[in-house]
């Protein structure tokens, strides 16, 4: 196996956002192997770099196999409690907590990067990106916008997406109406009181019909028709991380070219 950059240890990435932290703060040459997932173009924004990069299924024996130095894992990861035999073999696990919001992204960059010897590497990429996301708000129209997965799903209060659009000058819908954490949205709140702009999650996807029907509702379908809609980037958007930004340039972009920044009657 290669041998690591500069004297750095060898860190493998178990699943998707851990890969996408990895190669964030990573020197290219320390990147043992990164997971199958990131492999995926539907799925993963890093596709064509991760092909550069053996895959793993984020197992206990791919780490036994890769023998890195360290691997991301992310809370909950099953093998968990294998973590003493690893140790023995040599790895150690670097847990990595889902970020609740922003700030939780930046010192978790921080954090990992220092962890595989890249703390200025990780202090510079995460202080650019604080940047960048201060920056985005500029020139937006103050909006109010509701987040909305094909299942009903929000984001309220004390979640990365609030703070992605509070961060642009928006106001988050769910947030102003009581809504903390991720949970359902009522359709007949969005019905009675609709939004200024909907900001559509997942909703290029391929969804059984079970798990589409709120999406699918004729009422919803009627005023998505009719108010102003932005695409949120699925590939940037589900774990949370630095690729935020990415996310957040994407939805102020569309927001600049909707043509009635207000919505429908």
């Amino acid at each position: 196996m290669a041998a690591p950059a500069e004297g750095l240890p060898r860190v493998m990435g178990t699943n998707l956002c851990a890969d996408l932290l990895l190669v964030s703060v990573a020197a290219p040459a320390q990147v043992v192997s990164l997971s199958r997932q990131s492999r995926d173009p539907e799925l993963s924004p890093i596709a064509e770099r991760a092909a550069a990069y053996p895959a793993n299924d984020g197992g206990v024996e791919d780490l036994l196999y890769y023998q890195p130095d360290k691997a991301l894992v992310y809370s909950g990861w099953t093998g968990g409690r294998f973590g003493e035999l690893l140790a023995g073999q040599g790895t150690e696990l670097i847990e990595v907590p889902y970020p609740r919001d922003w700030n939780d992204a930046l010192a978790t960059a921080r954090s990992v990067a220092a962890q595989i010897g890249r703390a200025e590497a990780g202090a510079a990429l995460a202080g650019a990106a604080e940047r960048r996301m201060q920056e985005l708000a500029h020139d937006l129209p103050p909006l109010r916008a509701l987040y909305l997965r094909p299942g009903g799903g929000s984001a309220g209060a004390g979640t990365y997406v609030d703070d992605v659009l509070t961060g642009l000058g928006l106001v988050n819908l769910a947030a102003e109406q009581g809504h903390v954490g991720w949970g359902a949205y009522p359709l007949e709140r969005i019905i009675t009181n609709p939004p200024d702009v909907f900001l559509l999650g997942y909703f290029e996807q391929q969804e059984p019909p079970g798990a589409s029907a709120y999406a699918r509702h004729p009422l919803l379908q009627d005023l998505l028709a009719r108010r102003p809609t932005v695409q949120v980037p699925s590939r940037i958007w589900g774990c949370g991380g630095l690729e935020l930004v990415g996310a957040a340039e994407a939805i102020a972009a569309q927001l600049r070219a909707l043509p009635d920044a207000e919505g429908g009657p």
